[in-house]
């Protein structure tokens, strides 16, 4: 059989202000098709919410944007959907080389990992289920709650009518820099003790990133699965909700999220839905 034509365009750099400036570029030239523009290291990454960067060091982190071609309709809960595809691809790793991902007690070290979505566009793992220091037992840490570290982070923008999305992804040991949320950062190799095919190679990781995010984006089974990795679900949070710069904190259970992306909080018995906020904090309970 002839090789299948890949589907994305692929445009690696040693270095870039940001992989999405470069794919803003790209959509003003003309260019119409699927392309991944890819950084070894960035010096402007930005994160989702102004004033947030994305602190990186050469080759030590997967940092791609993917600009859809200029035909694609726009799909509802698009962050959460590409967060979504993300997951996918690491789970798909995970089970496809569980054999050579061995943990220091020998047991397979694929099935000892959960990876979770925080709402709206974050990534988060689980190394394993154990009791975090000074928590006196595992049953004060909430069911799906304290014990993640953040992996990847996600922002969706739109240039020139097209859409385009930034990934950022730790492979290899992050910089020692707590996220907003108070999340400590995670990466890949720590998690799994080392990187399999093919998050191995940047360009092949991009490409392999940037298929399941697409192929996501148009599943219609993505809510279900996208709620059976919510972070925090069936927990007590907190929540910034409103504009990032004054934001109205409030405390409630998470129930899930509706068919357009927004979170469903149950608050004082009522529920309510956010378009927008930012999840601060899990509460231990």
């Amino acid at each position: 059989m002839p090789a299948q034509e890949p589907l994305f365009q692929l445009f690696s750099f040693p270095c870039l202000g940001s992989t999405m400036d470069e794919a803003r570029a790209l959509a003003r030239e003309g260019f119409t098709g699927a392309a991944i523009v890819r950084a070894d290291t960035q010096t402007s990454g930005r994160g989702r919410i102004g004033g947030r960067t994305w602190v990186d060091a050469p080759k030590l982190s997967l940092l791609m944007t993917i600009l859809l071609p200029a035909d694609f309709k726009e799909a509802k809960a698009l962050p959460l959907r590409a967060g979504l595809g993300v997951v996918r691809a690491l789970e798909e790793t995970a089970a496809l080389n569980e054999t050579v991902m061995i943990q220091r007690d020998g047991k397979p070290a694929a099935r000892s990992y959960k990876f979770r979505l925080k709402w709206p566009n974050d990534v988060l793992v689980q190394p394993h289920p154990q009791r975090e220091p000074g928590v006196r037992s595992a049953a004060a840490i909430p069911r799906d709650g304290a014990a993640y570290g953040k992996l990847c982070g996600i922002l969706c923008e739109s240039a020139q009518g097209r859409i385009l999305i930034g990934i950022g992804m730790n492979l290899r040991s992050p910089p020692p820099v707590r996220s907003h949320s108070g999340l400590q950062p995670a990466s890949l190799e720590e998690t799994w003790g080392c990187l399999p095919p093919p998050f191995d190679n940047l360009d092949e990781a991009a490409h392999y990133v940037a298929q399941q995010v697409i192929d996501t984006l148009s599943d219609p089974q993505w809510h279900s699965e996208y709620e059976r990795r919510l972070w925090g679900r069936g927990s007590t949070l907190q929540f910034l909700a409103g504009h990032p710069q004054s934001p109205e904190r409030m405390q409630g259970m998470c129930v899930g999220i509706d068919e357009d992306g927004a979170l469903i909080l149950n608050i004082e018995g009522e529920k309510k839905t956010f378009a927008s906020g930012e999840i601060a904090s899990l509460r231990l309970v």
